[in-house]
């Protein structure tokens, strides 16, 4: 009887400990460095046409008043990184109950591609962007530049028709 007392009071004491970490883990930290506003990033087009994702991690200094020090970019590719950097270095920060003059924060923007979907009208639809914890995701349709002579099914002219007063209409379907 004894052991299953002990048994019940650990198992309540597990409960209320993961219950107690979890309402801590969803709220905003006391003290550091917060993302207050974060400029909306821009998933740039040449990227989304070359089909360029990936990670970009950003360093930034955080002065006390929440303005930024420094920013610089860890690792990311390339064509990304210019992106990631302006979105940082145009977002609003807090820095709560901060002890240093400058303090460190990291931000890491993904960059993601998702599967599927009509290239050649990718580019009328706007990215996604995602928040959670540092980790700023955007997701954009990958966009292709298509043919527009291919979708064309109406009837065209001849080029002939300007000169040799030939003005038969040919049928032009999908090439």
């Amino acid at each position: 009887m004894l052991q299953f007392a002990a048994l019940v009071l650990c198992a309540t004491a597990f409960v209320e400990s993961a219950l107690a970490q979890d309402t801590t883990s969803g709220q905003t930290p006391a003290s550091g460095v917060v993302l207050t506003k974060l400029a909306p990033p821009v998933y740039p087009p040449l990227a989304r046409q070359a089909v360029i994702h990936g990670d970009v991690e950003i360093y930034l200094g955080i002065r006390k008043d929440g303005s930024i020090a420094s920013a610089e970019v860890f690792k990311g590719h390339a064509m990304l990184a210019p992106a990631a950097l302006e979105s940082a270095r145009n977002s609003i920060f807090e820095c709560r109950a901060c002890n240093d003059s400058i303090t460190s924060y990291s931000l890491t923007f993904v960059f993601e591609l998702p599967e599927g979907g009509d290239c050649c009208n990718a580019w009328s639809h706007a990215s996604e962007v995602k928040v959670f914890q540092g980790r700023i995701t955007i997701s954009a349709p990958y966009g292709c530049i298509c043919d527009p002579g291919s979708v064309c099914t109406s009837k065209v002219r001849s080029a002939k028709c300007f000169y040799l007063w030939k003005c038969g209409i040919r049928s032009v379907e999908g090439q």
